[in-house]
């Protein structure tokens, strides 16, 4: 997704309460318990998350555009 696309797009407040913040929640708490299963420095479950945010980052290659705005 593009900055632009990024601007475009606004959560509704149902999105936001009944989505947004239990699938953030959900996500901590299973990184906590990787954290817990592999002993690791909550550092560790940071880099992993940069990593999985970075991959959703990305630009497309031309062409493979996932959105109408882009």
């Amino acid at each position: 997704m593009t900055e632009e696309c990024q601007a475009k797009w606004v959560a509704t407040e149902e999105q936001i309460q009944s989505i947004i913040i239990p699938a953030m929640k959900n996500i901590a708490q299973q990184c906590a318990g990787y954290g817990e299963k592999l002993q690791c420095p909550p550092e560790f479950i940071a880099v992993m998350l940069r990593d999985i945010a970075d991959a959703f980052d990305e630009k497309p290659s031309e062409g493979e555009g996932s959105c109408g705005c882009c």
